[in-house]
């Protein structure tokens, strides 16, 4: 929530025309806490994850980070300066422009614990690298660094080690600030509008929890032994799925 608070102050002060998000030390953001999906109250509030309920989990309406399913017409830049794992990875996806550090270190590793991608890593990453390139990277968690990620079309600009990512992405914002605004902000809007909207990925966002896969997911075991088994470092103990037959189909996804 704290997240989309401050992407609503950046799309509401007209003196604010590009943005870039980054992490604080040497990962831009590993995710999800697995800890709170194990059942585990992290922060002492008496509280944990509370169970799927056929909705998106405790989300703000501009989505997961609060930029997930924002339609912001001000461009955002990810400065990813290290590990962008999970959720973490789907914020960097959120954004109009990735530039990573040669230390940069993208994966969608959801399935290894249990989870899925459902922040919109599903949806955007076959998008943007071609179905069967996004789905070896989906289905296996396996991590890419910040040179690859440039070859994959995953990152647009790669910053040495020994340089500062964030230094850098506000050199590309100076770049963008040449521009005019209106014509940044239209670019940033019919594009977005051709490259989400046509297929409606906030939608499709949202859909993604009506699939019978997902409900059962969300009822499984094996949501809580994956997150488990991490906590504990050791192998996680899945349990075989339950028959689609007694999930029914409520949409024709």
């Amino acid at each position: 929530m704290e997240l989309a608070r401050v992407w609503d102050y950046f799309d509401s002060n007209d003196a604010l025309w590009v943005g870039v998000l980054t992490g604080n030390g040497r990962a831009f953001c590993a995710g999800n806490d697995l800890r709170v999906n194990a059942g585990v109250d992290t922060d002492g509030d008496g509280e944990t994850l509370k169970p799927y309920n056929g909705q998106a989990l405790s989300m703000p309406v501009s989505g997961f980070g609060g930029i997930v399913e924002r339609k912001s017409a001000k461009p955002i830049i990810a400065a990813v300066n290290g590990v962008s794992h999970g959720g973490g990875f789907e914020l960097a996806l959120s954004c109009d422009i990735i530039m990573a550090s040669e230390n940069a270190d993208f994966a969608l590793p959801e399935v290894r614990v249990g989870l899925a991608a459902l922040a919109g890593g599903i949806l955007k990453l076959p998008r943007l690298l071609g179905y069967q390139n996004a789905m070896e990277m989906i289905l296996t968690g396996r991590r890419i660094k910040g040179a690859e990620a440039l070859k994959m079309g995953i990152a647009q600009r790669l910053v040495p080690a020994d340089k500062s990512v964030v230094d850098e992405a506000v050199k590309l914002a100076d770049e963008i600030l040449l521009g005019s605004p209106d014509g940044v902000q239209l670019s940033v809007q019919i594009a977005k509008a051709h490259y989400y909207e046509a297929g409606d990925s906030f939608q499709m966002v949202k859909d993604q929890f009506k699939y019978p896969t997902a409900q059962r997911l969300f009822k499984s075991p094996n949501t809580k032994e994956g997150p488990k088994a991490f906590t504990e470092k050791r192998k996680p103990k899945w349990v075989p799925p339950e028959s689609l037959s007694n999930f029914p189909h409520k949409s024709k996804l």
